[in-house]
């Protein structure tokens, strides 16, 4: 790898599961892996009008967090190998959306004819239709879903100003965003999180990175694992680098969501949360059937992990293909 390869991370909201990423770009992991790593939030903006494409033609390695559903989208549009997304590293084993509703919604089947704020291409609605369908609640016939994707000031924003308003029921939200719903009047009801373990969160990335490019790829694996493990254990460090990166919160509602998320922070070595989580998004975006393989790569993972001496127990089943 030259000195001049610049890697650029972008995602499309502040959700508290990016903090380990925060935290290695601020302890400098990155710059010690040889990575000129450059966070770009992409925020309020159409996926037509989204500047990966121009990135990349000015010569940066793209890199997506969180990289939850990106691989799955990718397969939804069709994107070729340069533009497709590949999961290589999660880092929570839970998701961290949680279903906020108005108090005449009491529980999970109330919403039923209602109205509920999500991204349509995007983890939350996927988390939220997981639930519903749990409850017997159809998420295609039952509810109104009013798409935040792409929406200004981000999607995560857009929602929580339409549950202000009162124009919708229901948001799925990360934390802080559930959280600012519930200071809005809202409560929690029960979510993905409590009831199934999926991976989440991470960095994703095109099979073409891959294949050409492993030595970055096992360099941002292991830059954000040790993050990872910093985030998670060091709250105050943490706290401050939340801070520096998400400005539309304060440290009381960082506190908040950091005591909802951390203990769920660390490599996901779970095969069947993950096999669980393709069958899903398989099934409710009526994808061809695809191995697991074909959506997560856990070679470096793997090696990361065994060089850090953090390789307590594999899986032969994530043995896959590089």
């Amino acid at each position: 790898m030259t000195s001049n390869e610049k890697i650029v991370v972008f995602g499309p909201a502040l959700p508290l599961n990016l903090a380990p990423m925060w935290v290695a770009h601020d302890k400098g992991f990155f710059k010690e892996e040889g990575l000129d790593v450059d966070l770009r939030p992409v925020q309020g903006i159409p996926d037509s009008q989204h500047p990966r494409h121009q990135w990349r033609k000015d010569g940066a390695i793209i890199f997506q967090s969180p990289g939850g559903s990106p691989p799955f989208r990718s397969v939804l549009e069709n994107r070729d190998h340069i533009d497709g997304e590949v999961n290589v590293v999660s880092i929570a084993n839970r998701t961290a959306h949680v279903f906020v509703a108005k108090p005449y919604v009491k529980d999970v089947p109330d919403l039923k004819g209602k109205k509920i704020a999500g991204d349509l291409k995007g983890g939350s609605s996927m988390d939220a239709k997981m639930v519903m369908r749990y409850f017997g609640v159809d998420p295609e016939k039952d509810v109104t879903w009013i798409d935040s994707r792409g929406k200004p000031p981000n999607t995560e924003r857009f929602r929580l100003a339409l549950f202000e308003k009162g124009e919708v029921d229901a948001v799925c939200c990360d934390p802080p965003h559930w959280n600012i719903a519930v200071q809005m009047g809202g409560h929690a009801l029960q979510s993905c999180r409590d009831l199934f373990a999926i991976p989440e969160a991470g960095f994703s990335t095109s099979p073409a990175v891959i294949a050409e490019k492993p030595v970055v790829v096992k360099s941002m694996v292991r830059a954000l694992l040790r993050g990872t493990m910093i985030a998670k254990y060091s709250k105050e460090e943490t706290l401050d680098s939340i801070l520096r990166h998400n400005h539309f919160i304060n440290r009381e509602l960082a506190n908040l969501a950091y005591d909802e998320v951390h203990k769920e922070w660390g490599p996901v070595l779970d095969f069947e949360a993950y096999q669980r989580k393709v069958d899903f998004y398989t099934k409710e975006w009526n994808l061809p059937k695809k191995p697991v393989s074909d959506y997560y790569n856990f070679k470096y993972l793997k090696e990361v992990l065994d060089e850090l001496g953090m390789l307590r127990s594999w899986d032969p089943r994530m043995d896959l293909k590089a």
